[in-house]
């Protein structure tokens, strides 16, 4: 297992760093893709982490992006982190 950060985090809600550090602590933990599957599942059901992320699953990854602040339903061009199974 393998996480990591590829860009900065924007800030633009008050809440988006804690919720950011959370995931982040929750993944370095994981030790398999049902570990980081679970996680996902957890993080998916919070109504502010899908106001402020989107995700999705590669053949042997899981990628998270920011959602932009001046339309919540596109993500910003770059990947925010991507965890490695």
């Amino acid at each position: 297992m393998e996480v990591k950060i590829e860009n900065m985090v924007f800030g633009w809600h008050e809440e988006l760093p804690e919720m950011f550090i959370e995931l982040l602590n929750t993944l370095v933990l994981t030790k398999n893709e049902q570990d980081v599957r679970g996680v996902m599942e957890v993080f998916a059901r919070k109504e502010l982490f899908n106001a402020l992320f989107a995700f999705g699953y590669g053949a042997h990854h899981l990628w998270v992006t920011q959602k932009k602040a001046s339309d919540p339903d596109q993500c910003l061009e770059n990947r925010l982190l991507i965890v490695e199974f």
